[in-house]
């Protein structure tokens, strides 16, 4: 996230107008990033503000609200494949709840009176920052799949083209290390022999490709590493 490069637009759900004026405050008194904050004063005028075309960087979600509390609300918001990021406010520290808020997704879950002040900006772009670098990383992962996809389809292909004639060389060679020939013919039979074993496994390598094979090449190129080291330290792991 580039400083002032856009407005961090923040849903805030709380019921108490004075935790929501202190929030709003902190956030507006930030000098490094500017911060919007959409008001809702209950659970239900929450879900609908997410229901509309509003779109936001992050929602804050008090736990003790009148209706239903963070968790119930959390929950519908993942039911409905919402993919705002969530941090849980709260006015007490309950484990429980707090390991419940996680594991339905929240970022995390901070005391109310811990958080609220001077820092608040500063945890909430952290959390954002670090949100965005993780689906960054997970979309580079599914790219790299998908070339790693694309390249075992085209080395299927053409390993297919190449397997008919490499078995027509490796028969014809060892047909003819079973003959008696000259020293010298024999020894270029058996580098025949040798090359052709070689480009069959490094053809089998191919075919079975990992993204963990990746390594750096010339400057931002990168090869595919068919070393016999990386298969070992596979197989250690």
């Amino acid at each position: 996230m580039e400083k002032n490069s856009e407005i961090i637009k923040i849903l805030l759900i709380e019921d108490d107008p004075n935790i929501a004026g202190l929030i709003k405050y902190y956030l507006n008194s930030y000098r490094k990033y500017s911060f919007t904050v959409d008001w809702a004063e209950n659970a239900e005028k929450g879900i609908g503000k997410l229901s509309s075309e509003n779109t936001y960087d992050l929602i804050l979600l008090d736990y003790y609200l009148p209706e239903m509390n963070g968790v119930e609300v959390l929950k519908i918001i993942k039911s409905r494949n919402i993919d705002t990021s969530v941090i849980m406010l709260s006015s007490a520290k309950e484990k429980e709840v707090m390991s419940e808020v996680l594991k339905l997704g929240a970022l995390d879950y901070y005391m109310k009176e811990d958080v609220i002040g001077p820092l608040l900006p500063v945890i909430l772009v952290n959390a954002i920052e670090k949100e965005e670098l993780k689906k960054q990383i997970e979309k580079d992962k599914g790219e790299q799949s998908q070339k790693i996809e694309a390249i075992q389809e085209i080395v299927i292909t053409v390993s297919h083209e190449i397997n008919n004639p490499l078995a027509a060389i490796k028969l014809a060679s060892n047909i003819l290390l079973k003959k008696d020939l000259p020293p010298d013919i024999k020894t270029y039979v058996k580098i025949i022999k040798e090359s052709t074993d070689r480009i069959e496994q490094t053809v089998l390598k191919l075919r079975e490709l990992k993204s963990e094979q990746i390594v750096p090449y010339v400057g931002k190129l990168r090869m595919f590493n068919l070393s016999n080291d990386q298969q070992k330290r596979e197989a250690k792991e």
